[in-house]
């Protein structure tokens, strides 16, 4: 059976997996879930995490018994890139969930800009006294969750936060040695408006996988189509 590390996106917390963590445990696998630094009672000023300190903390979470296969959302591509060159040995797959995986040297920042046709770019404020972004509310259905139900919108409208701003902008270090040794999948979500279906196919084009998959839902794919999401990791993780 596979090891699970859940890793979630900006502005969410380990909260946001509540329905993808059972039914991944209830087919066998072992799952953890983890909060990134700053999120829940792991508040700490937004200028002191960077995404190494945050590669360092979730890396903890790494099995030394077996490997462990990651799937990751959005924003924090960048943290799994990070930890597969720093850990590839203890990695047995990266699955980017519309996320950002996105090439060495690259920043965060530069592909957020660069989607022109994400919803989320007036909606996003940043503080560079206090080194966060956050999202505005007023966006909140539209960009993350126009297919989910009002109880899913409710909490998660309830539960965002700011977003540490340091790790977008940090230039990744990426190896082919130690990144490069680590398998790579890519689940498209083909009606995102805010990691859009341009930017997604940007990522598996100039990085490359071996695995793709597609699923017809919106960015927050583990709230609107939970069994067809688990069926969509499953499939790319088999041997």
């Amino acid at each position: 059976m596979t090891h699970f590390l859940l890793i979630h996106g900006s502005w969410h917390g380990a909260w946001c997996w509540h329905k993808i963590a059972p039914r991944l445990t209830g087919f066998g696998h072992s799952v953890t879930v983890p909060d990134l630094l700053g999120r829940g009672a792991r508040r700490r000023p937004a200028q002191l995490i960077s995404l190494r300190a945050m590669a360092h903390d979730i890396g903890k979470h790494l099995r030394t018994d077996q490997k462990t296969t990651l799937v990751v959302h959005s924003r924090y591509g960048i943290l799994a890139s990070t930890l597969s060159d720093m850990f590839p040995d203890r990695i047995e797959r990266v699955v980017y969930l519309a996320s950002f995986m996105i090439a060495d040297r690259q920043r965060a920042a530069g592909y957020f800009r660069a989607d022109k046709a994400s919803v989320l770019t007036p909606y996003v404020s940043i503080s560079k006294s206090g080194m966060w972004d956050a999202l505005h509310p007023d966006i909140y259905r539209e960009g993350l969750y126009h297919d989910c139900s009002d109880d899913d919108v409710a909490l998660a409208s309830s539960l965002l936060c700011r977003e540490p701003l340091r790790p977008a902008l940090t230039r990744l270090r990426l190896s082919k040695e130690r990144y490069g040794t680590v398998p790579r999948a890519y689940i498209r979500l083909t009606e995102d408006r805010a990691v859009t279906i341009g930017l997604q196919d940007k990522c598996i084009d100039f990085v490359g996988v071996d695995r793709v998959e597609s699923l017809q839902a919106s960015h927050s794919a583990y709230f609107s189509k939970p069994d067809a999401l688990c069926q969509k990791i499953l499939a790319v993780c088999r041997p």
